[in-house]
């Protein structure tokens, strides 16, 4: 995985990697509204908020890959016009 990081381009290694936090911590919060639910906060609105933010990570990876891939691509194809 490092060796093909080390690969791309520094601006889509950013996006990549910011974008792969995010996700995380929307997940891990989603995780703690739901252990959560009922305990430490109200049920019913802890779980709908535990959905709603797991319901949100999956388009905001894909816009995150659609993101990086795309700036890869635009940085390649720039330095292919260079040479």
């Amino acid at each position: 995985m490092k060796k093909i990081l080390s690969r791309i381009h520094r601006p889509a290694r950013l996006v990549l990697t910011v974008g792969a936090l995010s996700v995380i911590v929307i997940i891990l919060l989603s995780t703690l509204l739901y252990i959560g639910a009922g305990r430490v906060f109200d049920y019913y609105s802890a779980i709908d908020a535990s959905e709603k933010l797991l319901a949100f990570s999956r388009p905001v990876s894909v816009g995150v890959c659609t993101g990086s891939l795309g700036i890869e691509y635009f940085l390649k194809q720039r330095e292919n016009e260079t040479n």
